[in-house]
């Protein structure tokens, strides 16, 4: 378990648990090992697996979110159609922009332990990726995602965006190592307050219509997920 003095870790206000793996590729120290086995044994399979993002601070978080909430950067529905956020109250707009984008502070990716994953040898070298549903269920990634759910366990990983549960959006690229983010998670879910003080403190659009349903939020956004014990 972790304790307190970890509080910036889980809300990612630091990068002290960070390692660089190459390429400028960030994870979380006590999970590069099980990565990289991840990869190689992937690697006898065809794949060369790619880390499209790994660790993701508070402060890159917010600016995606302040983004979106700004209408700065596209916010797409469960169709993959592009949202008028003009035209929506401020707790609309944060519903909206949680099917695809953690609330700043509940980030899987602040723990490092949380990966966006891909096949470089499915694609061109000038490839736009997407991480849309469609890439791994149709797409160029279908044989790498019915691989990682084969796979994936066997390292310790497992997929937690893997139904849709009407809360996040499935995401099948989403990798977690649950030995680490199991942690993490309980740390979040035992200290609420760490988060709506941090948040209180930020710059984050809507601000006040997050803190007013801040329970919804992480029940339903946050912990809404695939069971760590039932890993693929």
């Amino acid at each position: 378990m972790l304790f307190e003095s970890n509080k910036n870790q889980t809300l990612g206000t630091t990068d002290e648990h960070i390692v660089d793996i190459g390429q400028g590729t960030f994870v979380n120290v006590k999970m590069a090992d099980a990565f990289l086995l991840l990869q190689q044994e992937g690697k006898q399979a065809g794949f060369d697996i790619c880390i499209a993002s790994g660790f993701r601070n508070f402060e890159r978080q917010l600016a995606i979110w302040n983004a979106k909430f700004n209408n700065l950067r596209p916010v797409l529905d469960r169709q993959q159609q592009t949202i008028d956020m003009t035209k929506l109250t401020d707790w609309e707009k944060v519903q909206a922009i949680l099917t695809y984008s953690a609330l700043p502070g509940t980030s899987r990716h602040h723990w490092g332990t949380d990966i966006d994953i891909y096949d470089k040898n499915a694609v061109p070298a000038d490839y736009q990726l997407q991480l849309v549903p469609s890439e791994y269920t149709q797409g160029p990634f279908v044989q790498l995602s019915k691989w990682i759910i084969d796979n994936s366990h066997k390292f310790g990983f497992y997929l937690p965006y893997q139904s849709d549960n009407a809360g996040v959006a499935p995401e099948p690229w989403h990798l977690s190592y649950q030995p680490l983010s199991s942690q993490y998670q309980d740390a979040l879910q035992q200290n609420p307050q760490w988060l709506i003080d941090c948040l209180g403190a930020s710059d984050i659009g809507g601000k006040q219509a997050i803190i007013d349903n801040i329970e919804q939020i992480l029940s339903h956004y946050v912990f809404n997920i695939t069971p760590a014990d039932r890993m693929i």
